[in-house]
């Protein structure tokens, strides 16, 4: 990290430490919701597909607003209604307010995401991109796999305290970005209006084609823990439920910590098709192998081989939208592809339901064929920006 700029090193650490927040508390909402609102499986998985898909929303105009305006003060916005939202949250007595605290902090992780990939690519040439978001990532991963094991340590002893300390690290994480030079857009290219741009997302099928695809593959991998969450509770006591989600998360943490590098560095941009079909397997092996899951070292197994599929599709959906997005239009591209998340919102909807109508173990089966099908959009997305680089090309 030493050999880039200042903005690139507080930006890789706010990354680590804004996800280490939020994971802290993402595999405790379920049981916190449930426990605190008295909502069973399928209300909670409603009320977590509203906040995001509401977040999400908001998200796009915000892909935009990162296109126009100073990115730098948009993530410390971000950082601060993150530290708002998960202190507001342990206040929570109520359906409505909870939903507005969910939206703030859904909100706050989106803008964050697509900003600071947006100034990524700003203070860096193509061909260090690559380097740079895997390294990002792998730090983001390192928060992910740590974050929800120290949530869970902490909440045996005190379950609010996950909640008030992420909101700590989240406001402390904002004072990086003070100090960082100003990253605003060039009056000369932004965009003329926010209609004029949804019309040019609008109109690159291989955009379309690839968020597409995204979105089946989230409502997998964007909120995994949740889903487990909700089936733990299902199948088992929730002292069972516990020691089990721990050792599965800790499975994920070491499998991150010691691989994502080794596999990180094999990406070219030239294969994302490729590498996004290996990934979607192993999302399929995975989730099936949940399915049939009796003890806890068949649980890890399992999410060794979901954990490499993770490892491989973050980061390949990232590098295909910064080959596809007119420099002008990054944010906003980032923002579309942002839509993704939607399934981040149907996920804990459709678990939910799966999970009260029919036999348990049927979720993961569901699950699998809808990461089948968004593979092989995203793969067909990849062979036609190919052809449309080759017709530009003569």
């Amino acid at each position: 990290m030493t050999t880039y700029s200042l903005v690139i090193r507080r930006l890789m650490i706010c990354s680590l430490t804004i996800v280490m927040s939020r994971a802290m508390t993402s595999p405790l909402l379920t049981l916190f919701l449930s426990s605190r609102l008295e909502l069973n499986q399928q209300d909670v998985g409603l009320l977590m597909g509203i906040a995001v898909f509401i977040a999400t929303l908001l998200g796009l105009y915000g892909g935009y607003i990162i296109d126009r305006l100073e990115k730098r003060k948009l993530l410390i916005l971000a950082m601060l209604s993150s530290a708002v939202g998960f202190s507001l949250l342990t206040f929570a007595h109520n359906v409505y307010l909870t939903t507005l605290t969910l939206v703030i902090t859904e909100t706050a992780s989106a803008l964050f995401l697509i900003g600071s990939k947006a100034i990524i690519s700003e203070n860096l040439p193509v061909g260090q991109r690559a380097k740079v978001f895997s390294l990002r990532y792998t730090l983001t991963n390192i928060g992910y796999a740590t974050g929800p094991m120290l949530g869970v340590v902490i909440a045996g002893h005190l379950p609010v305290a996950p909640f008030f300390i992420a909101s700590a690290i989240a406001f402390c994480s904002l004072f990086l970005m003070v100090g960082i030079p100003r990253t605003a857009a060039d009056p000369h290219h932004v965009p003329r209006s926010f209609f004029d741009t949804l019309v040019t997302l609008k109109n690159d099928r291989t955009l379309i084609l690839f968020t597409g695809g995204s979105l089946l593959s989230t409502v997998v991998h964007g909120r995994y823990t949740l889903y487990l969450s909700q089936f733990l509770l299902v199948t088992h006591t929730p002292e069972q439920a516990l020691r089990i989600l721990s050792a599965v998360l800790a499975c994920n943490a070491v499998t991150v910590i010691l691989m994502q590098y080794q596999i990180g560095r094999f990406l070219k941009r030239e294969q994302l098709p490729y590498w996004i079909c290996l990934g979607t397997a192993l999302f399929a092996i995975g989730l099936i192998g949940f399915g049939f899951a009796t003890t806890t070292l068949a649980w890890c197994a399992a999410m060794f081989v979901f954990t490499l599929g993770e490892m491989i599709i973050y980061p390949a959906e990232y590098l295909f939208v910064d080959t596809i997005a007119p420099e002008r239009l990054r944010g906003s591209y980032l923002g579309a592809q942002n839509l993704a998340a939607f399934g981040g919102a149907l996920s804990p909807v459709i678990c939910g339901y799966l999970l009260i109508n029919s036999p348990a173990p049927t979720m993961f089966y569901v699950l699998a064929c809808l990461t089948a099908v968004g593979g092989t959009l995203c793969f067909l997305a990849g062979r036609h920006a190919r052809l449309s680089h080759a017709d530009v090309a003569l």
